[in-house]
């Protein structure tokens, strides 16, 4: 592996380990093929931050199946990251600036799946960050317009 991929590597993990997030979403049932059930509210939509942190427990499971070389998990975990992002509650703003970067984050899942297909560890692993770098551009962007949900 590249160095510039091992530093990316380093980058995510220190991310990941200073980050004051569970591991897994809270309330989150999971059935034996991995799926998690997102609980709804009594209107019947689940909440953005059980949603959101649905994405997150999928991409560090991508990250696990990277470092163990189990291209199966992190072509499932692509696939339920995909299946988030066709949601009612994915696009959560009417905003040019925010539905350019919520296509630009389909585009880099499109690509991590096409790279995860390859079983290609590096080029997986390079669209991976590419994906979390997606994720990390959108929320800063939400946080500094103080959008309200």
């Amino acid at each position: 592996m590249t160095n510039y991929l091992k530093l990316a590597f380093a980058f995510l993990v220190a991310i990941a380990s200073i980050s004051n997030l569970p591991q897994e979403p809270s309330e989150k049932k999971q059935d034996q093929d991995d799926t998690i059930v997102i609980p709804a509210d009594d209107t019947g939509a689940a909440s953005r931050r059980d949603f959101m942190r649905t994405k997150l427990m999928y991409s560090q499971k991508i990250f696990e199946g990277l470092t163990t070389g189990n291209f199966d998990s992190i072509e499932r975990s692509i696939q339920e990251i995909q299946n988030i992002t066709l949601g009612e509650q994915w696009v959560a703003i009417d905003n040019d600036h925010y539905r350019k970067l919520t296509e630009d984050f389909k585009t880099t899942t499109k690509r991590l799946m096409e790279a995860a297909k390859t079983k290609n560890l590096d080029a997986t692993a390079l669209r991976y960050y590419n994906m979390s770098t997606s994720c990390i551009d959108c929320h800063n962007h939400i946080r500094q317009a103080r959008y309200e949900f």
